[in-house]
């Protein structure tokens, strides 16, 4: 699986929101970007994404920031993925047809709803786990 650098810093600032999730203060953007070399610029269209799709709040003013809309256990890595990529399915007009064709998009598509099922089994706690060395993560596609 690829990641696009868009979806990479995305996941990278929830990760680092979740990290301070327990504090429930806001996470400043400039923070968050210097911490993990992300222009600010883009980080800033990142987070109004993710904020647009419900999975961080923002607080204006000097004491202001970023902050998780839910708790990192109740946040999946598939969800943060699926609003950052977008869908991307291959087109149903081909996987509608027989023979090779058909059965090409026909695996590509189980192959594609296996993975989205098992990153939404992955909350942005467990990776938080597994960088901490909490436990080896086991994920299987």
């Amino acid at each position: 699986m690829k990641l696009s650098a868009k979806t990479e810093y995305g996941c990278l600032a929830m990760l680092h929101l979740a990290e301070q999730h327990p504090q429930g203060e806001p996470v400043q953007i400039r923070r968050v970007a210097a911490e993990h070399g992300i222009p600010s610029r883009f980080l800033v269209q990142i987070l109004l994404e993710l904020k647009r799709a419900g999975l961080v709040h923002s607080t204006r003013g000097a004491a202001g920031g970023y902050q998780l809309a839910r708790a990192p256990e109740e946040i999946s890595l598939g969800e943060v993925i699926a609003v950052l990529e977008g869908s991307d399915s291959p087109p149903t007009e081909e996987a509608k047809r027989d023979g090779l064709r058909g059965a090409l998009y026909s695996a590509c598509r189980e192959a594609q709803a296996a993975q989205q099922e098992r990153l939404e089994g992955i909350s942005l706690a467990d990776l938080l786990e597994y960088a901490g060395g909490g436990c080896e993560p086991m994920w299987y596609i």
